[in-house]
């Protein structure tokens, strides 16, 4: 899911300032931020100055949300070293899925003209890819993971 190009405002983000419990490292405050942000940018009123107080309740609401979602996801996951992908082969449509696969190392230009694309943007939607196949296979290297 591809979020809308706006930001919140310092308004906005005190909210979540606001249900953040003190001590916590600059990762948990980054992943706090995250889980709200993307929530509240999925409102249209995303982005006052000053927000309403009917607003102001829903991010406050937000916040309390994502404040649990942090604490959950450090009882679950806490102390453990995790690699979270980007994602990328998840967003890929079947076309560039199905462009991947049939990629050989160096068709750029033919996969470009089948798919009526510039050898440029084949190039992205692969170099992507393989960067994420890369990444997931890193992931099991054997002995690491055993």
């Amino acid at each position: 899911m591809t979020m809308p190009a706006r930001r919140l405002t310092e308004a906005e983000a005190a909210v979540l300032a606001q249900h953040l419990p003190a001590g916590l490292t600059e990762e948990m405050r980054d992943v706090a931020w995250c889980l709200f942000e993307a929530m509240a940018l999925l409102d249209s009123r995303a982005g006052a100055q000053q927000p309403g107080p009917v607003w102001l309740g829903v991010l406050h609401a937000m916040a309390r949300v994502a404040t649990a979602q942090l604490q959950h996801l450090a009882a679950e996951k806490g102390g453990k070293a995790i690699y979270l992908a980007k994602g990328v082969a998840a967003y890929l449509s079947a076309r560039d899925l199905q462009m991947c696969g049939e990629f050989r190392g160096d068709n750029y230009d033919f996969l470009a003209r089948k798919y009526g694309l510039t050898e440029m943007r084949v190039r992205q939607i692969v170099n992507d890819w393989q960067k994420e196949q890369f990444r997931v296979r890193q992931g099991r290297l054997p002995g690491i993971d055993d």
